[in-house]
């Protein structure tokens, strides 16, 4: 927690009353907006079980709301909070000693939580993305149920006339499974601003096949099973459909799963649907022992699906990072003769002609020589930006070796290839980057970059192997070389596309070939 200050609002702007002020209303407003509809439900609709309520969310609510927006955390945010749960109490006719030692008692549980978790997850760690944050989040969870146990337990025999160790542990227990339930609900949400992206985190795939909603039958099977059955046991029997859920789902999806049944089973238990044997063993009974219960086993598949979800992304970036050129960010060669080498295989049967494109930088050894290697990469990392950039979404794109690049393009006929080779060439001729002369210090513009091009082309319908256009388009670049340069060549008619074409302007002395 801390007080909103000049350098905490981020920028000189914040320095201005004006400016302060806004903010603060803003933050205020933020933390009611959030805390008063959460503290209303649990007040009037779900005290199921004497003066404690049995479905807490707004504590957990508001603790992951915080870490998500750690920049709310001003001292107008905390006081707007605090003045939402008195405001709901109120409402649903709580006394005011009750209300402000109760709600006094939620304040101090946010604030323990918030102060645990700037130490046990950091602001890079709270995404939840690694198996090890688990634990730390656990941790979150029992510093802020227990300072919440310590005060608003203590509230149960003076207030409710009811034994302080069962009101301690009634309300730690609560609270605990409430924070492990949804607080990895925030941490794992999607960035707030796009309900697309929420839509695509919650539903992968837009067309759902059959297999794809198995997991979520069996566990609604698995929750009517256990009410049909009864006994403690049951509480567990939904595991294994939750363990499929991490394994099928993105992490976001399960951990929604996890929370919506670990609260149908709460409600199940409260309403009578899902029997329990009365026991009371050590204070404990029946309901809170269930209620810490269920909390415990969802950290199992919970912890399942970010195992899978960190799996799934080393998976993709070591492919990443086998298939993509680390300095260009483009295809490598076996990736590109692989991705070009199966488009082209499809193109025949659906009667579309294809088109490659060969192309290499001129004179870039001279670049090297003159610049160094440094401002060398920087040259192919501008160009093959470039040349993406000015490529539809269908086309492959890739560095075969060195300076030279290779583009599959799917659909485009001679006249349309030459066209896109010619507009590529001139966006790499008008390319300038700032240099830094190698040998003698100065800097100079590094300007009359230029590329060579070499096009082969295959009509619709008539299939063609990748090796033998790539060997066409290869050929006729050497042609555009010897002509000159910075120029666009055909295989299969060398001159009479280039009708008209004229090599750039002179390039400077610096990369001008010996």
């Amino acid at each position: 927690m801390h007080l909103p200050t000049a350098s905490s609002f981020g920028s000189s702007e914040a320095t201005e009353p004006g400016e302060w002020a806004r903010r603060a209303v803003r933050d205020f407003c933020w933390a009611a907006a959030i805390i008063l509809p959460c503290a209303l439900f649990s007040a009037l609709l779900t005290r199921l079980l004497g003066p404690l309520s049995l479905f807490w969310p707004a504590n957990a609510v508001l603790l992951g709301m915080l870490l998500r927006n750690p920049g709310r955390a001003t001292g107008a945010g905390w006081l707007g909070a605090f003045v939402a749960y008195l405001a709901a109490d109120l409402l649903a006719g709580t006394g005011w000693l009750a209300n402000l030692w109760l709600n006094g008692a939620n304040m101090a549980g946010v604030a323990a939580g918030y102060r645990a978790a700037a130490r046990c997850l950091p602001v890079g760690a709270r995404r939840l993305d690694q198996p090890r944050t688990m634990l730390s989040l656990l941790i979150v969870c029992l510093a802020s149920a227990g300072a919440e146990a310590a005060i608003g337990g203590a509230a149960g025999p003076v207030l409710f006339g009811r034994p302080l160790l069962p009101s301690l542990l009634d309300w730690f227990h609560g609270q605990v499974a409430i924070d492990i339930l949804l607080l990895p609900l925030f941490l794992t949400a999607p960035q707030p601003g796009s309900a697309r992206r929420l839509l695509a985190e919650l539903w992968p795939s837009r067309r759902w096949h059959f297999p794809d909603i198995l997991p979520v039958v069996a566990l609604v099977a698995s929750l009517a099973l256990a009410i049909l059955l009864g006994g403690p046991g049951v509480l567990a029997l939904p595991v294994p459909a939750l363990i499929w859920c991490a394994l099928r789902y993105p992490v976001f999806p399960t951990m929604v799963l996890t929370a919506l049944l670990s609260t149908a089973q709460l409600f199940a238990i409260a309403l009578g649907l899902l029997r329990l044997p009365d026991i009371n063993l050590l204070y404990i009974n029946a309901m809170l022992s269930a209620r810490l219960g269920i909390a415990l086993v969802a950290l199992g598949p919970m912890a399942v699906a970010i195992v899978n979800a960190a799996r799934n992304d080393l998976l993709r970036r070591l492919d990443h990072v086998a298939r993509y050129d680390h300095l260009t960010g483009v295809l490598q060669r076996g990736a590109f003769l692989e991705r070009a080498g199966a488009l082209l295989a499809e193109l025949p049967a659906a009667g579309r002609p294809a088109a490659v494109l060969m192309i290499d930088i001129d004179h870039f050894k001279q670049i090297n020589d003159r610049f160094g290697h440094a401002q060398g990469d920087r040259v192919l990392v501008a160009v093959a930006a470039l040349l993406r950039a000015g490529l539809r979404e269908d086309a492959a794109l890739g560095r075969l070796g060195g300076e030279e690049f290779a583009i599959l393009l799917p659909g485009s006929g001679a006249a349309e290839a030459w066209m896109t080779a010619e507009h590529l060439r001139l966006r790499v001729a008008a390319l300038s980057l700032p240099g830094e002369d190698h040998a003698g210090g100065t800097h100079l513009p590094l300007a009359g970059l230029s590329a060579s091009f070499g096009v082969a082309t295959c009509e619709a319908g008539l299939p063609q192997a990748l090796d033998a256009l790539l060997a066409q388009a290869d050929a006729a670049l050497y042609a555009a070389k010897a002509a000159g340069r910075n120029r666009v060549e055909s295989a299969a008619a060398p001159h009479a596309q280039t009708d008209g074409v004229r090599a750039s302007p002179a390039a400077p002395e610096a990369i001008q070939a010996v």
